[in-house]
């Protein structure tokens, strides 16, 4: 009797269990997110409806700056982990559709702190940089130091936070104002390193040499909207705006801007610029370009650039399309957006695992994982 019992109550066991199993291959099969997708597949991880200029992995989670939208991040190592919002929406009623990079653009973390930059119009009161040591659940200007724009009174027109890898506490802030400050105590305070307010330089990119760290490349588009590169040698106190781009190598339109700029960790004379329409490659760091990408063959906007740190003859690059090299960029392969998106925009690597992280634009826009 003991015996059938124990029988009976082995296989209710081995049902539960089954039952359990078959619960979770239905919740991984149908939640977004809770499976690891297959190499060559796309996988929608959430935000739909959101426009999102800019992607952060900090610390396993994946931050991501919705604009008009706010701040929002998820946990990358739990399954079932949903998106959370951590605050600092801001909806300007002017514009009727939502618009890149227009309200929070980009974000950083020093210790517990969040820092995020903004860009709103002058008539919503708002500050360029604001911080929160609560996780998004309140926020605080912190925009000391950064002067009123000639141009339209405001400080928030900051475009990008640059963090220094060997000294966290150190930010760098682009503003679209043709200002360039630097914080040395975890973005309490600002001065101008370069630029003057009134001008018309936007600073899209910038670069640490990953061999010197002291070394700084910006990539950015002047009023006239032309490319081109300034460098630094002294952890940005001082800029050389050395390198215009040849538009010869550009595709015939009258604007240009460098989006994007990754260099080579093995040799880093090699550097490779997104811009308008092509990719650039630099084999003596500036000093002649040529056209490795170009319009004709599916390179519109070049938002971003990435380069595998193990193994730089792997390239990763967003645009009309996801487009990957595995020889230093002599040829390329074309991956198609995921349902039916026109662009892909932020793009971050986790290169260990073999997953990148790209947002995408209309008809949904939203946030999208590949493997690799």
């Amino acid at each position: 009797m003991n015996n059938i019992q124990n029988v009976i109550t082995k296989r209710k066991r081995i049902i539960i269990v089954q039952i359990i199993s078959l619960i979770l291959i239905i919740g991984y099969a149908t939640s977004c997110g809770n499976r690891i997708p297959e190499p060559g597949e796309w996988q929608s991880i959430g935000l739909e409806n959101k426009l999102v200029g800019k992607l952060r992995i900090i610390d396993d989670e994946l931050y991501a700056c919705a604009g008009q939208d706010g701040l929002y991040k998820i946990n990358l190592k739990k399954y079932n982990s949903e998106w959370k919002y951590l605050g600092m929406e801001g909806i300007d009623t002017s514009i009727i559709d939502k618009v890149l990079n227009h309200g929070v653009t980009d974000v950083v973390k020093v210790g517990n702190d969040l820092i995020v930059s903004c860009q709103y119009n002058y008539w919503m009161k708002k500050k360029g940089i604001y911080r929160s040591s609560d996780e998004g659940k309140t926020w605080i200007p912190s925009d000391s130091g950064m002067i009123i724009c000639e141009t339209f009174p405001t400080t928030s027109q900051v475009f990008r936070l640059f963090q220094f890898s060997n000294n966290p506490s150190t930010i760098i802030a682009g503003a679209t104002s043709s200002l360039l400050y630097k914080s040395i105590d975890c973005g309490k305070t600002w001065r101008i390193i370069h630029g003057s307010s009134g001008g018309s330089l936007i600073y899209h990119s910038m670069i640490f040499n990953p061999n010197n760290l002291n070394e700084i490349w910006m990539g950015i588009e002047t009023g006239r909207f032309l490319p081109y590169i300034m460098q630094s040698k002294d952890s940005g106190e001082n800029w050389e705006e050395m390198i215009g781009i040849p538009l010869s190598i550009c595709p015939p339109t009258m604007m240009n801007s460098i989006y994007d700029i990754a260099i080579d960790s093995e040799n880093d004379s090699t550097m490779y610029l997104g811009m308008w329409g092509l990719i650039a490659k630099t084999k003596d760091k500036g000093q002649t370009f040529r056209r490795i990408l170009g319009w004709e063959d599916g390179a519109h906007m070049i938002w971003r650039i990435e380069l595998n740190p193990e193994d730089p003859s792997e390239i990763f690059a967003t645009g009309g399309y996801l487009i990957h090299s595995t020889d230093s960029g002599e040829t390329w392969d074309k991956i198609t957006p995921p349902d039916d998106r026109n662009e892909l925009y932020a793009l971050e690597i986790n290169w260990d695992k073999r997953l990148l992280y790209v947002s995408a634009s209309s008809p949904d826009n939203g946030i999208y994982r590949y493997a690799f």
